[in-house]
């Protein structure tokens, strides 16, 4: 069975541009969450897990130089080398 060229690409196009089934309900304040509990006290803990993280990457980094320095790995040229070689 022949299908004419036209016919086909009509029905293509038609279901390209069909974004959604026919049954679209457009989103309403409705369809938002509803906030529960204090904000004050989430505020407050997401506060003291982003500072413990801060924390403890900053004690992290402080360490890691302290180490590196310590076992000359690492030189910040403070001052011109004692020697040229």
């Amino acid at each position: 069975m022949f299908v004419p060229r036209q016919a086909v690409s009509r029905l293509l196009q038609q279901t390209v541009r069909r974004y959604h089934d026919g049954h679209f309900k457009p989103p309403t304040m409705d369809d938002l969450p509803v906030p529960r509990g204090s904000w004050q006290a989430q505020y407050d803990a997401n506060q003291r897990r982003y500072n413990t993280a801060l924390f403890l990457g900053l004690a992290f980094a402080t360490t890691t130089f302290i180490v590196a320095k310590s076992s000359g790995l690492l030189y910040l040229n403070y001052s011109p080398p004692k020697t040229l070689d």
